[in-house]
């Protein structure tokens, strides 16, 4: 093969300039401190590092979400143990309120206390934290109780944010879970669902329970025949004679006639001995499979335990009047005290009548602004047994605190593990990066030296060369 010299020349200088540029290549690595400087140089590496910075991006928008995340939480749970705080206070105005030594004017004054927790208990609920009410759903513009009413007035949905690439965080906490409730707004009685007036109920239809007790209550049996269906229909047979004594009062005999109904009974012993006892009937069972009885509480109430009840009949056993007897002392009794009786002071049924009265205790120990607002009544109206009851509300109230604040903590929780998690996948992530991006300045620096070595070398190589003439090769 013949080699001309312009071949050789063009050739020698295409190695030369190949050198040069994988020089300045090196050169570039060892400036940047980068491998791979374009796709060209390798588009395996180039596609990894491409996802691997996509990561990190990611990671980055994460770490600013979580930490709003545990902004909003934090405020949930500082506000949280305020409430606490106020429930713990609310009951030691509870607890000095019912007993004797207090006068009315003192227990007003306490009544004028608790109505300060009130307002104070709404405006944490009304707590905004950068432009969002924590304790209301997606609703921005509007504070989640109405000061007012106390009724609820935002959307009970939960927000959430993620906060990493599988997870996600609530960061609200409706107040319907605890605080207070919601109504129909077309409801023409709404505006006193949760603010309900003394010893009232807020409809005027149905069976009225403007008086329940809600500490306890006498409450009859099922007869041995089953439910009492119709209240309306033949409660005893023979009739008979009721002894009703409150405490230490004066007996009173209350006479009941043969064949009449269990509301004909009702009837004759609130006409006879109603200074002493009120008595109703209620449906403890459903619409749909009732169950009436009777309930009788004392006047006034708070006193139902020191009831007693003898029974003059010849009525079957365990039917009729039998049923209505009363007398622990001496054992024989077919009334029992209770302290919740569905249908009469504890009334899960919102299409109940009664379902939003004053002294319906499901209401009251579920939710923290009827608990309060049920002990400011009860200390403006001197009503030491309902102020007594509040110290049972506000036990259950803590209770449900408790949970919520568990709740909350275990959000928090979840944010510290991910927080964690995060931070470990973001080093192994810049690793990764590293391996497949970064150059190894001494690899590099030894790449270059061989090359500067190899280039001195084709420029002595190629002067040596081109030194040499035709006459040279003619000598």
């Amino acid at each position: 093969m013949k080699v001309t010299t312009g071949f050789f020349y063009k050739t020698f200088i295409n190695d030369m300039n190949t050198q040069i540029e994988a020089m300045y290549k090196a050169q570039k690595q060892l400036t940047t401190g980068k491998r791979v400087l374009s796709p060209s140089d390798d588009p395996v590496a180039i596609s990894r590092i491409v996802k691997y910075k996509t990561e990190l991006s990611a990671l980055d928008e994460y770490s600013r979400v979580i930490d709003t995340a545990k902004i909003y939480n934090s405020s949930l749970e500082t506000a949280i143990n305020d409430l606490k705080n106020m429930a713990i206070k609310a009951k030691q105005y509870a607890v000095n309120g019912s007993t004797d030594t207090l006068s009315a004017t003192d227990r007003l004054a306490l009544a004028q206390e608790v109505d300060t927790l009130i307002q104070r208990s709404i405006e944490t609920i009304n707590t905004k934290v950068s432009g969002r009410y924590i304790f209301g759903g997606y609703k921005a513009d509007t504070p989640p109780v109405n000061s007012t009413t106390g009724l609820y007035q935002s959307d009970t949905n939960l927000q959430y944010l993620d906060i990493s690439f599988f997870l996600d965080v609530a960061v609200n906490l409706p107040a319907t879970e605890f605080f207070t409730y919601q109504v129909d707004p077309t409801d023409p009685y709404g505006n006193i669902k949760v603010f309900t007036p003394y010893n009232q109920t807020v409809t005027t239809s149905g069976t009225q329970l403007h008086d329940a007790d809600p500490l306890s209550a006498l409450l009859m049996p099922q007869p041995s025949g089953g439910a009492i269906t119709d209240p309306t229909a033949g409660f005893t047979t023979n009739g008979g004679t009721l002894t009703i004594q409150l405490g230490d009062n004066e007996s009173v005999s209350v006479t009941i006639s043969s064949g009449a109904s269990l509301n004909d009974v009702r009837d004759a012993i609130n006409s006879q001995a109603g200074d002493y006892v009120k008595a109703w009937v209620v449906n403890v069972g459903t619409s749909g499979s009732p169950d009436y009885r009777l309930v009788i509480n004392s006047v006034p109430n708070g006193k139902s335990d020191k009831i007693r009840i003898q029974v003059s009949t010849t009525d079957a056993a365990n039917t009729g009047l039998n049923l209505l007897s009363y007398n622990p002392d001496s054992g024989s009794s077919n009334m029992s005290l209770e302290g919740n009786i569905n249908g009469y002071n504890y009334i899960t049924d919102p299409t109940d009548p009664n379902y939003y009265s004053f002294n319906n205790n499901y209401l009251n120990e579920n939710y923290y602004l009827r608990a309060l607002y049920f002990l400011k009544v009860a200390l403006e109206n001197n009503d030491q047994g309902r102020i007594q009851k509040a110290v049972d509300y506000f036990d259950k109230i803590a209770d449900k605190l408790y949970k919520q604040q568990s709740i909350i903590g275990a959000r928090l929780n979840k944010i510290e593990s991910i927080t964690d998690y995060n931070l470990e996948v973001k080093t192994n992530t810049n690793q990764n990066l590293s391996n497949d991006q970064d150059a190894d300045a001494l690899q590099v620096i030894s790449e270059l030296n061989q090359r500067m070595t190899v280039l001195q070398a084709m420029r002595v190589t190629l002067t040596d060369f081109f030194r040499n003439n035709l006459f040279d090769f003619l000598r």
